[in-house]
């Protein structure tokens, strides 16, 4: 889909529906995306490769009509906008209201292909975030939201405090004239790959103490809480739950890691994550103010070491009186997923609650 008139502006909206009566269907859920990733996310399927174990297939094999929305910054080639190859001077503009806006685009598109469904949205991290924003500037418009590991608002002083230090520490950035981070997501790609092929190899990354093996550094940057607005916008926060000193994850499938780690984007905007981490210091509050008018139903899903111990606060703002938040205690920011449980801890909860709010047949 076209956004703008610059040829990087475009985002790309994604159906997937079993063959069959249209009248069969449940109804709808779009799935929102990860920072990191694209729909992709939804559509990876276990190792062994089974058809109907991605999130998307389980949920288009059970009567839901399937959507999707993958960013601007998809597929962008990792090099080329640093190299000048590309004109990257848009990414300036893709906040999260953008983001909100994209999404209300496809949102009338799923309308205008069945104007009687009834619709659900949200997805993990940037996905639960974006579910809150666009439950936020559309109340109406959705009949339930998926809020899994994301949030924008928070009372909590030592939330605040540190988020209002990222919050400052981003917008100084981009007053210097810096509109991506093109390292991050490349960093993270890298111990990846290192640590798939050559886990007991010592990092080459130079970011790294040269002493730490390839799978070492890979649990350093996903289970070691560290200061950085992507990482740990709340204390004591990871990506999964795991020890270097162990030398291993608590709950990860390893082969659904580099899987998902493959599909990084190269690219994320800074204005993006400035709305995320100001929102969260308290210094935004246009994403969050009018969620009180939403009454729709909502699915929490959080982690002991993600967002989880702080969604409380996220959740009393919203106007419904129908909300469910399931809890797993160990687990990190992106668990749910990584977890060859995945099925148990996130497929079956959603079906359960999605077949109840859309009035499944």
């Amino acid at each position: 889909m076209r956004a703008g008139a610059h040829p990087l502006d475009r985002f790309k909206m994604v159906r997937l529906v079993k063959d069959g009566p249209a009248g069969r269907l449940r109804g709808s859920i779009l799935f929102l995306p990860p920072l990191g990733t694209t729909f992709s996310f939804y559509e990876q399927r276990d190792p062994n490769g089974a058809v109907g174990s991605s999130i998307a297939e389980y949920f288009a094999l059970r009567n839901f009509d399937v959507y999707g929305v993958s960013p601007r910054f998809e597929g962008i080639p990792a090099g080329t906008c640093e190299a000048g190859a590309l004109d990257c001077s848009i990414m300036a503009t893709w906040n999260l209201a953008s983001m909100v806006d994209d999404i209300a685009f496809v949102r009338s598109q799923i309308e205008l292909l069945d104007p009687h469904t009834r619709i659900v949205t949200g997805g993990a991290s940037l996905g639960g975030i974006l579910a809150l924003a666009v439950a936020n500037a559309h109340p109406n418009d959705w009949d339930g939201i998926i809020v899994w590991e994301g949030m924008l608002h928070s009372q909590n002083p030592q939330v605040l405090a540190l988020d209002q230090g990222y919050c400052a520490a981003i917008q100084a950035q981009l007053g210097a004239g810096l509109i991506y981070d093109g390292v991050g997501a490349n960093v993270f790609k890298m111990a990846g790959a290192l640590s798939q092929t050559t886990p007991g190899g010592l990092t080459p990354i130079p970011l790294f103490p040269p002493n730490l093996t390839n799978h070492q550094t890979l649990l350093t940057i996903t289970s070691v809480p560290t200061p950085n607005p992507v990482t740990m916008p709340v204390p004591n926060y990871v990506l999964m739950n795991g020890s270097v000193t162990e030398d291993r994850f608590f709950y990860v499938s390893e082969p659904r890691l580099y899987d998902d780690l493959n599909r990084f984007n190269a690219y994320s905007p800074l204005v993006l994550v400035r709305d995320i981490s100001c929102s969260l210091a308290g210094v935004e509050t246009q994403y969050t103010s009018n969620l009180g008018s939403f009454h729709g139903s909502v699915l929490a899903i959080g982690g002991g070491r993600g967002f989880g111990p702080y969604m409380g606060d996220q959740l009393a703002q919203i106007g419904s009186t129908d909300k469910t938040f399931l809890l797993q205690p160990g687990f990190g920011h992106i668990d749910h997923f990584m977890t060859a449980r995945h099925r148990e801890l996130v497929e079956e909860p959603i079906f359960r609650w999605a077949t109840r709010v859309l009035g499944g047949r």
